[in-house]
């Protein structure tokens, strides 16, 4: 109960620093024949911010789509990692019992396989928990670096009906 109430606290607080920073105002000085410069974002900050948590850097980089996939997969992943953890607590206590009280092989052998599941899964969790921190900062800058380069119309990728195809990938480059 206590890791749910820990994962409904870290969603509480991904939303509410994602209405945060959405609530910032917008630059809205493009007009449609300007070409103007976005300033750029920091590389350091974004990282940073991605590694106090998950998601924090996309919000920095204002790639706020990302948000949910990195905080939720943190913190879905950290909280398997306790539960498991705590059943794998529970399970070589088990095993432990059985194995001084002269349990029959197949009890033994099947606490033991019981426990060897919740270390497996607990430790799965943690490289799970591991990967997605470090994409979340890798993400974060390559967002920083890209943050204000802009094609404009002179680059566009479109998925949809051609004259020859029903479907098809088009490109247009234009210079």
């Amino acid at each position: 109960m206590r890791s749910l109430t820990r994962f409904g606290a870290v969603v509480g607080l991904s939303f509410a620093l994602t209405r945060a920073v959405m609530a910032q105002p917008a630059d809205t000085a493009k007009g449609p024949d300007t070409t103007t410069i976005r300033p750029g974002k920091s590389t350091q900050t974004a990282v940073l911010a991605s590694l106090i948590l998950p998601g924090l850097g996309q919000a920095y980089t204002e790639n706020y789509w990302k948000i949910p996939l990195f905080t939720g997969t943190a913190a879905v992943s950290a909280v398997l990692f306790f539960q498991n953890n705590s059943e794998y607590s529970t399970a070589s206590a088990e095993y432990d019992k059985a194995v001084s009280e002269g349990a029959g092989a197949s009890t033994v052998n099947l606490l033991l396989r019981r426990r060897e599941v919740f270390r497996d899964n607990r430790d799965m969790s943690a490289v799970v928990f591991l990967i997605t921190y470090a994409l979340a900062a890798v993400d974060a800058y390559v967002g920083a670096e890209l943050y204000s380069f802009d094609t404009g119309q002179q680059l566009s990728l479109n998925v949809g009906p051609t004259p020859s195809q029903s479907l098809a990938l088009s490109l247009r480059m234009t210079w």
